[in-house]
């Protein structure tokens, strides 16, 4: 009888695509091998190209999840649950800066509610066993979208943390988003995440050292998870 994979969505930054994601990340599923599933998604809204990925990639479409606005960032987040829920369960989310945001924003949410809302398809936890946040960005006020304002939080802002395994990805070289993802971190519960660094700036790590070094840090988190 075959094992099932561990199942990640991949959620991309702003600007770029899935296509695009699944080439930047492409060094990680290597060194993880087989026993991992990478799904990934396109954002709602066309978008311009982020800065390099034209020259890097070519002409192609580009998206974000959100167009600004806290009703299409409300909109995201349930969009995101009410994926998971039709296509999983998921037993992981991987998120690079704007997707770490949209995922950071649904699981405070499962945190803040302690219960996922009835139609998800993890009743009584959240809506993945476990994070992967890449140059993670600040998350949305999930209580301000409902009132249909913008907020994002900080770190102060939090009284009910992530609860579940989480692993961060940055660099303290990233100058596009200076201290976000060290804020993201400290959003998620001490005992369960694991904090990894590297000197390439807003970027997923291209060295193959570093590469396998997360990937040894997945498969020990993702045992944890199975525990």
């Amino acid at each position: 009888m075959a094992v099932a994979k561990f199942k990640i969505l991949c959620l991309h930054g702003i600007g770029t695509n899935s296509e695009i994601f699944e080439a930047q990340i492409a060094g990680l599923i290597y060194e993880l091998g087989t026993d991992y599933d990478f799904q990934f998604i396109d954002g709602a809204y066309p978008w311009p190209a982020a800065p390099g990925i034209r020259e890097m990639f070519g002409d192609q479409i580009c998206y974000s999840y959100y167009d600004g606005s806290a009703q299409s960032a409300y909109q995201a987040v349930d969009d995101l649950a009410a994926y998971a829920c039709s296509n999983g369960p998921y037993d992981a989310v991987l998120g690079f800066s704007l997707g770490a945001t949209l995922a950071a924003t649904l699981l405070l949410r499962d945190a803040d509610q302690e219960l996922c809302k009835p139609d998800q398809c993890r009743p009584g936890g959240p809506t993945f066993r476990c994070a992967f946040f890449f140059c993670g960005t600040l998350p949305c006020d999930w209580h301000q979208l409902e009132l249909g304002e913008m907020k994002f939080l900080d770190a102060g802002d939090i009284k009910q943390p992530i609860q579940i395994q989480t692993l961060h990805v940055w660099s303290p070289a990233d100058v596009a988003y200076p201290g976000q993802s060290a804020q993201v971190a400290d959003m998620c519960d001490n005992r369960k995440k694991k904090v990894v660094t590297h000197g390439e700036g807003h970027a997923i790590p291209s060295q193959r050292g570093i590469l396998t070094n997360i990937a040894n840090d997945i498969r020990e988190l993702v045992a944890k998870t199975d525990t």
